[in-house]
């Protein structure tokens, strides 16, 4: 697979998490965008559901959002 299509694909992926009803587990993104998604949430109210934390739809698509404006904050390897 060609690198940019398996970087549109794991893109993707993190958009369709928001389309969640009841938000996202931080154990369903890929390790390498965990660290920055923990940072950006730092100081936010989280839920726990079935043992493991959750993020609110709201709070992630703010993630999204900055992700699209201005970058992880850590460096990502795709591949």
């Amino acid at each position: 697979m060609h690198t940019v299509d398996l970087i549109s694909r794991r893109i993707n992926t993190l958009v369709k998490l928001a389309e969640r009803e009841n938000g996202v587990f931080i154990t369903d993104l890929r390790k390498e965008y965990r660290a920055d998604l923990q940072n950006f949430i730092v100081g936010e109210t989280l839920g726990v559901s079935d043992g493991k934390v959750i993020i609110g739809k709201n709070t992630y698509k703010r993630w999204l959002q900055k992700i699209k404006t201005s970058g992880f904050d850590y460096d990502v390897k795709f591949i």
